[in-house]
Parts: C-alpha cells; structure tokens; sequence
C-alpha cells in the first residue's frame, strides 16, 4: 500500500509538465479589465475581439503580449496529506479526488499591427500563440488496508497538449449614417494545430523507472493546417457608447491529426463600453459556451471591466465569471506604464496545501504597446 501511494504521488506530481487554452484574453487592456474586449475601442488587439474594432478606432497600434495560466479542480487537495500517515478516511477521500480531477495550464501569446486608415479602411496583422493541455488521473484505491488480490490499487494518468498558431490578416471599413456609426470588419486567419498525447497505467506491483518511461512515451502529431473566418460588427450611437458583436472561427475549421480530430466550434460573443475621455468601462458576454481546445471543458464567460488611462499611467481591474461554472469568481488587475503591462487575474475559490489558501484559478502577464 505504500509503495502504491508513493508511485501515486510521483505519478500525480508528473502532471505538473503540461499547458491549457481558453477563448482569451488577448492583450494587456483586456487581461486588466477581466476579459473585455469586443467594444473597447482604444485597445490595439481589435483583430483578435473584434475585427470592426480597426474601422471603430482607427489609428496605429502596436501590441506584444504574453500571459500564462493556470487552473485546477481537486488538485492540490491531492498532495495535502502525509501520505506516510494515511488513514482509512484518507483513503477514501483520495479515491473521491481521483475520480474529479483535473489539471490545465496555459499560455496565450501575441503581437499585432494596426496600420491607419488612408480612406480605403483599416487594415491589421498579428500573430497568436496558444498552447492548450490538459491533464486528469483516474483511480482505484483499497477499502482497506489488507485487503483481497481482486481488489488492487490502480492509477490511470491521461494528458493531451495542443498548440495552435494563428496569422490573421484583417480589414475593417465604417460608415457613417443618421443614425450612427456602422463598422463591419472581417479576419482571415492561417492556422496550424499540433497536438501531443499520452498516459500510463500503475499498479501494486509497479516498477516506477517503467511507469516513468511509459509515461514519457508520447503520440505527436505534427502540424496540420486549416484557415479560419471571424467578421464582426460595431455600432456607435454617440461618442459615448460602443456596441460590439463578433463571431469567431464561423467556418468551424477542423484538424485531422490521426489518431484524433479537433473542430473547433464557432464561438459568439457580444459587448458594450461607455467611453468618457480617459474613463472606460465594458460589458462582455459570451453568447454561446466555448470548449477548451481539445476537450469537453465548457466554458461561458461575462464580465465587466473598467479602465483610467492617462498619458504614462493606466489603471484597470475586472469581474468575470463563467456562466457555466458558476462556482467561482476571477478578479484582475493591470497596470500600465508608459509603454509596458502587467497584469494577473486570481479565482476567489481556493484550495488547501500545507495550511497554505492557493487560488483554483491564477493568470499572470506582460505586455508593450501604443497606439497614435
């Protein structure tokens, strides 16, 4: 039994290697205001929310970002016992943990150009980086201490990690009416995905440097390639109000890589902002749930977002919470000087660990732009 807990926690522990991805929050702007993106205007990451965003806000823009992320579900909860002190009641909540669990870590990252509009329209390029892995073990553990050969200790461990490249070119034109001002603005992207895979399975009689080797053993699945559609919209009333609708991915491109298929599904996504000089505040939903690439993850997101952007300084925050997972509340931070980001958002759920409260949902970044 405890030869089987060890081989347990090293196999657990080796679940630490991989990464995740979510619909994003693409750029220091919207990372500090919770996610919101489709209608904020002075943001320079218009091609990744909202294509019509170029035409909105014309102008020269420039944006660098990196983030990374990570999310848990009974993770720590696993390592916080002493697993040389096991109890029965120990026992049992490993095997409660085991069968819920889930590990995902992640990185989005990107550049962008906005170039100005000459009175032909808005016109911009970008590359984004996104890894996408997850990771989950599965278990049987003893009823007791001593018991019967039928009724062994088993661990299963399984993990996938996607990476996806995108290059999107994409154009925006506006137009003015007694009404207000329309903006439709489409993205064609280029998109490779490559995929890895793996797992292993362990025993009471287990030789761990096996284990390990099997476990190390990998299915890759080299780059496929596919093109991807996003067109939106945005309608401003007055000088005051923005209001966004984009579709993403509406082509539901697909990637065949073997041993599996990923589509992925068309997501659609709406927003609101109040801009006032230097003040901005924006309302982002999702329209329909979004899977996490390459499972069964959904998610579905609002938040509400503020900003204060002086000339060397800005300051925002955010509230986001997924529509699906109700559960848990995500705050962020960001902080803007002269030309440089940071930012981290932080779940209001936590989970123990040596006495230590770590947030389930944690996401830190960096980041440079201007626009003029």
């Amino acid at each position: 039994m405890k030869k089987f807990l060890t081989t347990l926690a090293l196999g657990t522990l080796s679940l630490t290697s991989v990464n995740a991805l979510e619909f994003g929050t693409m750029g220091s702007q919207s990372f500090g205001m919770g996610g919101v993106g489709v209608a904020v205007k002075k943001s320079a990451w218009g091609l990744y929310y909202n294509p019509a965003l170029l035409a909105a806000h014309s102008g020269f823009k420039f944006g660098l970002s990196l983030s990374a992320t990570t999310k848990t579900k009974n993770f720590f909860e696993l390592f916080d016992r002493d697993l040389n002190n096991l109890t029965q009641n120990d026992v049992n909540e490993l095997q409660h943990l085991l069968n819920n669990n889930q590990l995902i870590l992640g990185s989005q990252d990107g550049g962008v150009i906005q170039l100005p509009d000459f009175g032909i329209g808005a016109l911009a390029v970008g590359v984004f980086a996104n890894i996408s892995s997850q990771a989950q073990a599965k278990g049987n553990l003893p009823t007791h201490t001593t018991y019967p050969q039928n009724n062994k200790a088993e661990l299963e461990a399984n993990y996938s990690s996607y990476a996806l490249l995108e290059v999107p070119v994409g154009y925006a034109f506006e137009f003015d009416t007694a009404g207000g001002e329309f903006s439709i603005g489409a993205a064609v992207k280029y998109m490779n995905l490559s995929g890895v895979s793996g797992g292993v399975k362990l025993g009471d009689d287990i030789d761990v440097g096996g284990a390990f080797k099997d476990f190390m053993h990998t299915d890759v699945n080299s780059g496929v390639s596919n093109v991807g559609v996003d067109v939106g919209l945005v309608y401003e009333p007055c000088d005051l109000f923005t209001i966004g609708l984009v579709g993403k991915n509406l082509n539901a491109p697909k990637f065949d890589l073997g041993s599996t298929t990923i589509q992925i599904d068309p997501q659609a996504r709406a927003g609101l902002a109040l801009n006032w000089g230097f003040w901005t505040l924006g309302v982002d939903a999702d329209l329909t749930p979004n899977k996490v690439l390459g499972t069964d993850f959904k998610n579905q997101m609002f938040a509400v977002g503020t900003a204060l952007d002086f000339k060397f300084l800005a300051l925002r925050g955010g509230v986001a919470v997924d529509m699906q997972h109700t559960e848990d509340v995500i705050f962020s931070l960001g902080l803007g000087i002269t030309f440089f980001d940071i930012g981290i958002q932080f779940g209001k759920k936590t989970s123990p660990l040596n006495g230590v409260s770590i947030p389930d949902y944690l996401a830190l970044q960096i980041g440079a732009g201007f626009s003029f």
